[in-house]
């Protein structure tokens, strides 16, 4: 039988053993901006989630915002204005279907990867017009990129590999498109700015870019070493909580047979007994002593004498299931059976069976005349009254137990 003690030191070694482990990752820093890899699913569903909690709106607005867009395309898109209208609200129509079934609790670990799918999706859109278009027309979607790499850095914040694989696709598409396009010649003062502006414009992103994959890098770092901390803040918690535990059952439960001790049984016993006066049920105690438990000890030695406390305290704790009932280690090999709302004759029949029970255990007592570890019980039960004693009840039961030793032990007196 694993005693409680035990469990508690499984327990709370194994919450040493976490916090020993969030405390190296801290001291370690967070440079890989790489966990364990059961400590990175955890992380990942922790920050899929609040991304889902904080992100929905401001994705759906970014969306919408992109619709509201399709202005210019009535502007500049000249014959090619009607298609490049369908092509915005078809991506803008399957993002925001995307955002309703994909941000949900069920999909948490799909959450980035559909966002930066779609974020992709917008940029090369844009890349798409501009690359239909022709010029001069086409050169406002240059600029529209630029909003576009803004809004997934602020999104994707505390992504990194996600702003980094988003912003680079784009930023390559719009390279081979932009430098490998036949512009048509509109105005030699136009067309020169143009030409100037281009590679400007393109280190201009690209630092953009670098920016961003800094500032995420840092975000992300940060993410990861509050998540740390919580959970951290959360683990000492349960630590405390369960010292807490651990303190409150050793104030009150014996520590050889796991039952309750005496003290608990005093304030235990109280409260029955005032339920008791309060709606007159009776209130019954078994008093129980184990035969010869001295000479069982000077026989076989403390530690056997410790393994038959035990086992017959097993063979007890089953006699105390109802709510308010209790076994008790009153001292030594002296027991109690606190029985709320019993009378004496269903008290008495349990002590008969607790005796049988003790005596079919079998274990050996070679001084006992019986060859076998035995017990005595004392039963005593009464309704009590506001002029009624509880000290009167224990001191029936033990004048029964003491009778029952008189008249040869392994008995029940009531």
């Amino acid at each position: 039988m694993v005693s409680t003690t035990q469990l508690f030191n499984e327990q709370l070694e194994k919450l040493e053993q976490q916090i020993n482990r969030y405390q190296g990752l801290l001291s370690l820093g967070f440079k890989r901006l790489q966990f364990p890899s059961e400590i990175e699913k955890d992380y990942i569903e922790c920050s899929n989630t609040l991304f889902i909690d904080s992100s929905r709106l401001i994705l759906s607005f970014g969306i919408l915002l992109y619709l509201a867009f399709g202005f210019s395309d009535y502007a500049l898109g000249q014959e090619q204005a009607d298609m490049l209208w369908v092509v915005r609200i078809v991506i803008a129509a399957i993002m925001l279907t995307g955002i309703g079934f994909v941000f949900n609790r069920r999909l948490v670990h799909w959450v980035i990867k559909v966002t930066s799918l779609g974020m992709v999706v917008v940029g090369l859109s844009i890349v798409l017009f501009m690359y239909i278009l022709e010029e001069p027309y086409s050169y406002a979607y240059h600029l529209g990129l630029i909003p576009w790499q803004v809004f997934v850095l602020v999104s994707l914040r505390s992504y990194l590999r996600a702003i980094t694989v988003s912003s680079i696709i784009v930023y390559s598409a719009y390279i081979a498109v932009a430098y490998t396009k036949e512009y048509i010649p509109y105005h030699p003062e136009v067309d020169h700015l143009a030409y100037i502006t281009l590679p400007l414009f393109t280190a201009f992103w690209g630092l953009l870019i670098a920016m961003g994959i800094y500032l995420g890098y840092q975000i992300e770092k940060s993410a990861r070493m509050g998540y740390v901390k919580n959970r951290l803040l959360s683990l000492d918690a349960q630590r405390l909580t369960l010292l807490s535990e651990e303190l409150h059952l050793l104030s009150t439960t014996d520590s050889l047979t796991g039952l309750s001790n005496r003290r608990h049984f005093e304030h235990c016993f109280d409260l029955e007994w005032r339920r008791a006066v309060r709606t007159q049920d009776s209130i019954a105690l078994i008093m129980i002593d184990i035969d010869h438990f001295k000479k069982y000890n000077d026989f076989y030695g403390h530690q056997s004498g410790d393994k038959c406390l035990r086992q017959v305290c097993t063979a007890l704790q089953s006699y105390a299931q109802r709510s308010g009932e209790l076994v008790v280690r009153y001292g030594g090999e002296e027991f109690l059976v606190l029985l709320p709302r019993m009378t004496l004759a269903s008290a008495q029949a349990i002590a008969e069976n607790i005796c049988r029970k003790v005596r079919g255990l079998n274990i050996s007592h070679a001084q006992s005349n019986e060859q076998y570890v035995t017990i005595s019980l004392g039963v005593a039960a009464m309704v009590p009254s506001m002029s009624d004693n509880e000290e009167n009840l224990l001191r029936d039961a033990d004048r029964c137990l003491y009778q029952a030793k008189a008249e040869g032990r392994n008995c029940v007196v009531s």
